[in-house]
C-alpha cells in the first residue's frame, strides 16, 4: 500500500507550540484546486452566511465576479445582497496596505468600492502594522466561524482558473494559474476564525465578537476528502507592538522532510529558504532516503520578483541537485499545450501520504518570519490513503490523466512519485532550467535585501551591501530604473484612481494639517516620523519634502530642520551605545571608513558629508556615532551641512503641496522642474564627492 512507507512508531510531525499553533477537529475537510472550484465555494458559503464573514487577504478587488454563471453579480454586490437579508450579518474585510509597488495590479481605491459606498455593516480596513519592509500575506475567509478557507488563492483578478489551463480562458484574464485552498468546518474553522479576528483587532483597535452560530455555510456539491481529522494551524507571525513573534511553519516544513521515508512532495511559487534547501540535501545524501519531486513556476512575476527571487530560485536548485542524480530528484514547471507558461501558485507539500500543508506561505525567507502567513495541516495514521488520493489528483492534473489510473501506479510503486511521471508524463511538466544573467546577478546583495527573514535596519541595510563596490554599482543600475518606476506608479495613481477629479481626501488631510500643524500634536506626528523613518532608511529628502507640501514653507522648513537634527541624534546614539567594534563588524570596511574621515575631521568633515550624499543619511549618523567626534561637533556641521539640502527639499515640498490643492499645469511644470533641479544636484554633488572623497 502507498501509506506503508509511514511508521507506526515514528514520533508525530506535528508537536503543538512548534510546528503548530492550534490543533483542532474538523468534520470535513476538502481540497479545492485552482480558483475556479474555490470561487464557485466561497460564493455558496456567503449565501449561506448568517452573522458574520471574516476576510483577511493580500488583496482583493470588489469587482471580482466569483460564478459565470451569475456575470452581473460582483463580489461586492453579493456581500450588500446578504446583509441586506440577514440584519445580524457583519462582513469584516481586512487587506494589507500595500506599498507603490503593486499599485499597477491593483483596483484604486478598494475602501471606497468596499466600506464608503456598501451598507455600514460592511468594514474595509487596510492593515499596516507591520514591520518595516513586510506584508500581511495570508489569505483567510471564515464564514459564522463554522466554515474557514485557508490556502493560496486571493480574492483578486487573474486568480480564476480551472485544472484545464486554457491559454485563452476569457474568464480568467492573465497567464494560466495553479492554485489550492484548503476548506475546513467544526472547530478547526472556529480556531481560524480567531485567528483572523485577532488580526482585525490588532489592525482596527476594535474587538469582534465571535459567539458560535447556529449555521451549516458548506457548500452543496462538494465533498470532503477528509471526515472527522485533525487540523493544525501553523502561523508565521513576526514580533510588532504587542504581538508576540510566532514561527511555525518554517519548523514544520523542516520536521516533515526530516520525517519523510519515501516522498517529498512540493508545489511552491518561490523557493530561496537555504535550511529547508539543506534539509532536503541532506535527504537526498542518505542511500535510502525519500524522492523530492519540487513543482514551480518557470518564471517569476515581473522583473522586480524575477530580480527579487531567481538568484535565490538558482542557489536552492543548484544545491538539491549536488545531492542526488534525476532518479531521486526532479524540480518541474508547467506549460500548456498552447505553449503557455502555468503560473504555480499553491503553496502545500505532501510527505509519504502522511501528511500534507496548504497555506498562504511561500517557500521563501520573508514567508518564514517577516510576513504574516497561514497555513493548515493534516496528519494521517498508516495506511490511511486520503492523503495519497490528493497527491494522486494533483499529479493527474499536471499529466493529464485519469485520477485512478495515476492512484494505481502510486500504490505499485510504493508511493514514489516519479516512477508514475516517467510511466505516464510528461503531461505538462517540463524540467525547469533557471538561467541568471549579468546583470541579474549583479543584483545579489538587492535580492538579500528583498527576501529577508527578519524585519530590516540601518545596520542590516549596511551589513548586507557593506562592499564599496557592489553598491556603486547597484546604485548606478537602480537609481534610473527607480527614477522611471516611480514616476509610471505617480502617473498610474493619478491617472487611474481619480485623484484629479476628486480632492476631498487630499483637502481633508490639509484640513487635519492646518488643524494640528502648529501644535504640540503636530509636532510630535513629524519629529516621530522623521526619527523612526530614518531608522528605516526612509529618504530624508522624502520626509522633508512631505512635510512642507503638508504644513507649508516656513513651518514646514523649521519643522524639517528640527526633525532631521532630531533623527540624526538619535542615529548617532545608537551607533555610539552600540560601540565600534560591533558596528564595524556589522557593516564592514566602507562604515569604518565614513567613521574615520569624519572622526579625524570633525565639525567640517560632518558638514561636507551631508552636504555631499556620498552615503545615505543614516548611515553617516551612524559611523559618526562610532568614531571620535564629540556630540557637539557632530550637532554643529550636521547643522551646517543640512540647512542648503531642506531647503531645497522644502521648496519642491511647497510646490508639491501647491499643485496638489491647485492642479493646474503650470504648478506641476515648476513642481517637476523643482524635482529635476534637486535629482541633478544631487548627482553631481555625488560625482564630485566620489572624486574628492575616495571610499
Amino acid at each position: 500500500m502507498i501509506a506503508s512507507s509511514t511508521d507506526t512508531a515514528a514520533s508525530p510531525i506535528l508537536r503543538e507550540g512548534e510546528t503548530f499553533w492550534r490543533r483542532r477537529r474538523a468534520e470535513r475537510a476538502a481540497l479545492l484546486v485552482d480558483g475556479a472550484a474555490y470561487f464557485a465555494a466561497l460564493r455558496k458559503a456567503i449565501l449561506a452566511a448568517r452573522e458574520r464573514i471574516t476576510i483577511v487577504g493580500w488583496d482583493i478587488r470588489a469587482d471580482l465576479v466569483l460564478d459565470p454563471d451569475h456575470p452581473d453579480e460582483t463580489l461586492r454586490d453579493l456581500l450588500e445582497r446578504q446583509v441586506r437579508l440577514y440584519p445580524h450579518l457583519h462582513v469584516r474585510i481586512l487587506i494589507w496596505d500595500w506599498i507603490a509597488l503593486y499599485a499597477f495590479d491593483r483596483q484604486p481605491l478598494p475602501w471606497w468600492h468596499l466600506d464608503v459606498m456598501t451598507d455600514p455593516r460592511i468594514e474595509f480596513r487596510l492593515d499596516a502594522k507591520h514591520p518595516a519592509g513586510g506584508c500581511h500575506h495570508e489569505k483567510i475567509v471564515a464564514v459564522d466561524g463554522n466554515l474557514a478557507f485557508v490556502g493560496g488563492i486571493d480574492l483578486t483578478a487573474g486568480r480564476r482558473d480551472t485544472p484545464a489551463h486554457r491559454s485563452d480562458d476569457p474568464l480568467r484574464g492573465g497567464r494560466p494559474v495553479h492554485d489550492a485552498t484548503l476548506m475546513v468546518d467544526g472547530e478547526a474553522a472556529a480556531a481560524i476564525e480567531s485567528l483572523a479576528l485577532e488580526r482585525w483587532q490588532a489592525a482596527t483597535a476594535t474587538p469582534a465578537d465571535a459567539s458560535p452560530v447556529e449555521s451549516d455555510p458548506w457548500p452543496d456539491g462538494v465533498g470532503p476528502d477528509f471526515v472527522e481529522t485533525e487540523v493544525a494551524v501553523a502561523r508565521t507571525r513576526p514580533a510588532y507592538g504587542a504581538l508576540a513573534q510566532a514561527r511555525e511553519i518554517e519548523p514544520l516544513y523542516l520536521a516533515a522532510i526530516a520525517a519523510a521515508r519515501t516522498s517529498i512532495y512540493i508545489e511552491n511559487q518561490y523557493l530561496t529558504v537555504e535550511r529547508i534547501a539543506e534539509a532536503l540535501a541532506a535527504r537526498l545524501a542518505e542511500r535510502d532516503g525519500p524522492e523530492v519531486v519540487i513543482v514551480t513556476p518557470k518564471a517569476c512575476e515581473g522583473v522586480v520578483e524575477t530580480v527579487a527571487m531567481d538568484i535565490g530560485r538558482a542557489r536552492f536548485l543548484r544545491r538539491i541537485r549536488r545531492a542526488a542524480g534525476r532518479d531521486r530528484r526532479r524540480v518541474f514547471c508547467l506549460r500548456t499545450g498552447e505553449g503557455a507558461d502555468v503560473n504555480v501558485h499553491a503553496k502545500l507539500m505532501i510527505v509519504d501520504d502522511r501528511l500534507v500543508t496548504i497555506g498562504s506561505a511561500n517557500l521563501a525567507n520573508r514567508s518564514m518570519g517577516l510576513d504574516t502567513e497561514c497555513n493548515l495541516a493534516i496528519e494521517a495514521p498508516a495506511g490511511d490513503l486520503r492523503i495519497a488520493r490528493l497527491r494522486a489528483r494533483l499529479l493527474a492534473e499536471h499529466l493529464q490523466r485519469d485520477e485512478t489510473e495515476v492512484l494505481a501506479l502510486l500504490e505499485r510503486h510504493g508511493g514514489r512519485s516519479l516512477p508514475v511521471i516517467e510511466a505516464l508524463g510528461p503531461g505538462r511538466l517540463r524540467d525547469l532550467h533557471i538561467e541568471l544573467s549579468s546583470a541579474v546577478r549583479s543584483f545579489a546583495g538587492a535580492a538579500n535585501l528583498a527576501d529577508p527573514d527578519a524585519p530590516l535596519t540601518a545596520v542590516d541595510v549596511a551589513h548586507r551591501l557593506a562592499n564599496p563596490a557592489q553598491r556603486r554599482r547597484l546604485r548606478q543600475r537602480l537609481v534610473p530604473w527607480a527614477l522611471a518606476a516611480a514616476l509610471l506608479v505617480v502617473v498610474a495613481l493619478v491617472a487611474g484612481s481619480g485623484l484629479l477629479t476628486d480632492h476631498s481626501w487630499i483637502d481633508g488631510a490639509f484640513a487635519l494639517a492646518e488643524r494640528y500643524g502648529s501644535g504640540p500634536m503636530g509636532a510630535v506626528i513629524v519629529l516621530a516620523a522623521f526619527t523612526l523613518g530614518s531608522q528605516f532608511l526612509v529618504p530624508i529628502t522624502l520626509l522633508i519634502a512631505l512635510t512642507a507640501a503638508t504644513m507649508g514653507p516656513w513651518l514646514g522648513f523649521i519643522y524639517a530642520l528640527i526633525g532631521a537634527q532630531l533623527a540624526a541624534v538619535v542615529t548617532f546614539g545608537i551607533g555610539r551605545w552600540l560601540g565600534r567594534e560591533r558596528v564595524r563588524r556589522l557593516a564592514g570596511r566602507r562604515l569604518a571608513s565614513i567613521s574615520q574621515r569624519v572622526g579625524a575631521n570633525g565639525i567640517v568633515a560632518m558638514a561636507l558629508l551631508r552636504l555631499v550624499p556620498i552615503a545615505p543619511f543614516s548611515l553617516v549618523n551612524l559611523a559618526a556615532g562610532i568614531s571620535e567626534m564629540r556630540l557637539r561637533d557632530f550637532v554643529a556641521g550636521n547643522l551646517l551641512g543640512l540647512l542648503p539640502g531642506v531647503l531645497l527639499a522644502t521648496a519642491v515640498g511647497d510646490g508639491l503641496g501647491r499643485w496638489l490643492r491647485d492642479p493646474d499645469p503650470l504648478t506641476l511644470l515648476l513642481l517637476v522642474g523643482g524635482v529635476v533641479a534637486l535629482l541633478g544636484l544631487s548627482w553631481l554633488l555625488q560625482a564630485w564627492g566620489r572624486l574628492r572623497l575616495p571610499a
